[in-house]
């Protein structure tokens, strides 16, 4: 289950936590800046502010129509899930919030992620489904793979870096495109230099044997 949402406190904490961060080859705070030039740290909490004021019906309706759209794929979608991890994660409850930046994080252990209010249809869908199916990674491996990965960050290091790759791998399954065809590129181009590996990798192994090898692969 996913409830879609608002929550401009948030969008206060993200602008603070990120407008500096650099992790991956992706510069966020020059993100944030593309989208909002005239912002500054001493003028944050009132532009946000402000912003949601004048952008009030803009995010309230992007909230509608992207709750809509995945109503009417959620169903197949954790179908898949349960088929890839041997999991049924229809009952679990996740949160998403639009977001005016266009950084996108996600929260593992509250399972709660944004999604940038102006991306397309199909691209909030697409970051739904890539939020998603990293909680869904990260579940599997907490469950199955516990005593390999409970000492890992998960927004950091190898772990992370796998299910960054992870995601990219599946979204472009065949199966998966049915859901979205969309294709799906890596969000850190530092990253590039494993994928191929990696893909390889998933092709001669089963899920478990691609995560252990995998980690492997990027400690």
């Amino acid at each position: 289950m996913l409830n879609i949402g608002l929550n401009k406190q948030l969008d206060i904490e993200i602008y603070n936590a990120f407008y500096n961060l650099k992790i991956g080859g992706v510069d966020f705070g020059a993100k944030i800046l593309q989208d909002h030039p005239d912002i500054t740290d001493e003028t944050a909490k009132t532009y946000i502010n402000n912003y949601y004021n004048e952008h009030q019906k803009d995010l309230a309706q992007a909230a509608t129509e992207t709750t809509k759209h995945f109503e009417s794929l959620q169903k197949p979608f954790f179908q898949y899930l349960e088929n890839l991890f041997g999991i049924d994660f229809h009952q679990e409850i996740y949160q998403g919030f639009l977001s005016i930046f266009d950084c996108n994080p996600r929260f593992v252990e509250k399972g709660e992620f944004q999604i940038f209010y102006k991306r397309t249809i199909e691209n909030k869908i697409g970051v739904i489904f890539h939020e998603v199916l990293h909680f869904a990674f990260f579940k599997y491996c907490d469950t199955k793979l516990s005593k390999q990965t409970a000492n890992l960050d998960k927004n950091s290091g190898p772990l992370w870096e796998l299910s960054e790759i992870f995601n990219v791998i599946i979204m472009n399954e065949p199966e998966f495109q049915i859901l979205i065809p969309r294709k799906e590129k890596l969000f850190y181009p530092d990253l590039e230099k494993t994928m191929d590996d990696l893909v390889i990798l998933w092709k001669k192994n089963n899920l478990e044997q691609f995560i252990i090898k995998g980690l492997k692969r990027l400690s």
